[in-house]
């Protein structure tokens, strides 16, 4: 597909998102930002440095942390590995892993597992969390629907990480909280992409050669080139839904990715991220 085409098709969805208002699902989006106020302006009124902010959910106003959460859902469900947090999103929960089934089990269960449209975030069923941040894959991967037609930034679940092809959205957002059950973890974004699913994306474990090539890959199909050193010696996290830029049919192969480096515990915090516009993004 050419550059042109491309650009011409990603418009469109722009414009069919902002005067379509309903999808696949009858859900109610959260309510966008007032008109004029930016997405930087909106985060930094509401929301807390992404190393300190906690869900709300405790009695009397107190927060309770992921490792509290993840402790207590555990206990409901024991398939609960993490607890999965986009700033500036409603991203906003517990992530499941089912290892005994190929992707499938949460696929259309809720936490309860229960049927649900919906599903429910889960981690791809080769990832390995044994321990803190040592027993995870050199990929983590986690999956969410995305069930507006239209690629609506406002739609509930995965559809809200649409939310960084806003470019301020994007330089104010530069980490993503996921955090295991023995430790609490930071991630830099370091990719803004759309992949296809014959794209090895979403392999965990790959040898060293094909994770370099998996890296350059997602930095070449990234809508932003990040000012963030990314290399095969480190951990990435992968957050993968569907997109409908490129086919309006479901299912389709095509997906929408965020991509993020583990941040050390010793790396001061930027306040933004460091990008330019990719004038070029490889095509999926």
């Amino acid at each position: 597909m050419s550059t042109e085409k491309l650009t011409a098709k990603r418009h469109m969805a722009v414009i069919l998102s902002v005067i379509m208002i309903t999808g696949l699902c009858s859900c109610t989006a959260d309510q966008a930002p007032p008109p004029g106020a930016s997405y930087a302006s909106s985060r930094q009124a509401g929301l807390e440095n992404p190393l300190n902010s906690r869900p709300g959910g405790a009695a009397d106003g107190e927060r309770q942390s992921f490792l509290e959460i993840i402790e207590e859902k555990r206990a409901i469900n024991s398939d609960t590995v993490g607890y999965l947090r986009v700033p500036g999103t409603t991203v906003d929960d517990v992530v499941l892993w089912y290892p005994d089934d190929p992707n499938e089990f949460y696929l259309r269960r809720n936490f309860n597992k229960d049927y649900q449209k919906e599903g429910c975030y889960y981690a791809d069923f080769r990832c390995s969390f044994e321990g803190g941040a040592e027993g995870l894959s050199r990929n983590t991967v986690i999956y969410g629907h995305s069930l507006d037609l239209y690629d609506d930034p406002e739609a509930p679940y995965f559809s809200q990480l649409k939310k960084f092809l806003d470019e301020d959205f994007a330089r104010a957002t530069p980490y993503i909280r996921f955090s295991v059950g023995e430790e609490d973890l930071v991630w830099e974004v370091f990719a803004v992409y759309y992949a296809t699913t014959d794209l090895y994306y979403n392999t965990p474990d790959p040898v060293n050669s094909e994770f370099a090539a998996l890296l350059t890959e997602m930095t070449k199909r990234s809508e932003y080139i990040y000012d963030v050193d990314v290399t095969a010696a480190d951990k990435i996290l992968t957050l993968s839904t569907c997109t409908y830029v490129f086919n309006q049919e479901y299912p389709n192969k095509y997906r929408y990715v965020v991509a993020a480096r583990l941040a050390g515990s010793d790396e001061p915090l930027k306040d933004a991220a460091s990008l330019e516009k990719n004038p070029y993004p490889k095509d999926p």
